[in-house]
């Protein structure tokens, strides 16, 4: 009993870890700036208290007589298109010169917050408002009225609105050409390790040849190895097909004249080849885990019936190694998108080309007093990673367990 109820609170721990931040995320990218600005994320579901400026009417309105009648609410709304302003109005702001009780022959600056239906002097005339927003200010006659601007605080509702969505996928072209270039380096980087890992597996699990068993264990051994103590031979390597490439286009085309010799050494490919190389002890051993535990019956029929290795890999042991496979594609796929090492080092460093993950780490400094923005990027960010989780959920278990059990 003790030790479910351990278990109980220990999960729900890691469910508050996971969840509080990606519901902070989501909140902020749903706020205005004032908001992000004045307030925590925390204060976003219930009513806040928010200051806020407006002017009492326009300079080009024509007053016909010495009253003026309007909503706060609506003056603050009039030029607000995705976060309208709603609730209570708390106080104004009173700051002007009143008489010196100390001395009548002179003034002094005064600032005090006025509540809901106390009557203030404006410029000579009498300013109250209402709960609801509703004023009234009254002047002498013969009074040319300018409008006055007032700080109101305002008991505010929560409201959401996706602004920072449409201004960074729709105002900022960085973002969606970061997406797609998170796309072209994530897909093909899960796919390519994935298949040769499926030929490798089957290859360690079924097939006999010489030094088998140790080419496996100098394969996982790999695991061990940093990635950060790969990035020098891989930089020189990538170096050296580039200035060899330059060479030979010199060589076999006319690219001088037109001076387009030059070869990146940081391109796509590169970190295709990177990603790769760095899957596939992971991948390897996961799969041929999974591979021997299926049963031996089913190859050996196989065989008996004249199929050959491939014939047995594609029609026997693929269908069987989906959630083996799936497993794998999940842990590469998260881990190829929200990569920034790799893709700093061996990725293209142009501006149209830089994956999500650069730019996120740019957008620190371009965004960094714009949290709703910064936030808004984040959440997409997190969005495909989650799709794809949610997509292949039902055989991330299968493929945790795989090998575990005979049979997969």
């Amino acid at each position: 009993m003790i030790n479910r109820t351990l278990s109980n609170v220990v999960l729900a721990l890691i469910v508050v870890i996971w969840v509080v931040p990606f519901i902070a995320l989501v909140a902020t990218s749903l706020r205005s700036e004032m908001a992000t600005k004045t307030s925590g994320f925390w204060t976003s579901f219930t009513p806040t208290i928010l200051g806020h400026r407006f002017s009492t009417h326009d300079k080009t309105e024509v007053l016909k007589s010495n009253e003026l009648r309007g909503n706060i609410f609506k003056r603050i709304n009039k030029d607000q298109d995705w976060f309208p302003v709603s609730g209570n109005i708390e106080s104004i702001m009173f700051k002007g010169r009143v008489p010196d009780p100390n001395n009548p022959d002179k003034t002094i600056l005064m600032k005090k917050l006025v509540p809901v239906g106390e009557t203030m002097e404006v410029r000579g005339g009498d300013f109250i408002f209402e709960t609801n927003g509703d004023f009234v200010w009254t002047f002498p006659d013969g009074s040319k009225l300018k409008p006055k601007k007032l700080d109101v605080f305002v008991n505010q509702d929560p409201v959401f609105a996706p602004e920072a969505y449409v201004e960074v996928l729709i105002d900022n072209e960085n973002v969606p050409n970061a997406l797609i270039s998170s796309f072209i380096v994530t897909i093909p980087a899960t796919i390519i390790p994935i298949t040769i890992a499926a030929f490798a597996a089957y290859a360690f699990a079924w097939m006999r040849f010489p030094g088998r068993d140790w080419i496996f264990i100098g394969v996982v051994t790999l695991m061990i190895v940093p990635t950060q103590l790969a990035f020098l031979p891989i930089l020189q390597g990538f170096n050296g097909i580039a200035s060899w490439m330059m060479a030979l286009q010199e060589l076999l085309t006319d690219c001088e004249a037109t001076d387009s010799c030059a070869v990146p050494s940081k391109s796509f490919a590169g970190l295709w080849i990177t990603h790769t190389a760095f899957g596939q002890p992971l991948a390897i051993y996961l799969l041929r885990n999974y591979i021997v535990g299926l049963p031996k019956e089913l190859l050996e029929s196989a065989r008996i019936d004249g199929a050959s290795h491939m014939q047995i890999f594609l029609k026997i042991i693929l269908p069987l190694s989906v959630p083996a496979l799936a497993s794998f594609a999940i842990f590469q796929f998260l881990w190829i998108w929200n990569d920034l090492l790799v893709a700093l080092y061996i990725g293209p460093s142009s501006s149209g080309e830089r994956v999500f993950p650069i730019l996120l780490e740019q957008q620190l400094g371009t965004f960094g007093d714009q949290l709703h923005l910064l936030n808004a990027s984040a959440v997409i960010s997190m969005v495909v990673p989650v799709i794809v989780f949610l997509a292949m959920q039902r055989y991330f278990i299968r493929g945790l367990l795989a090998g575990s059990v005979k049979g997969g």
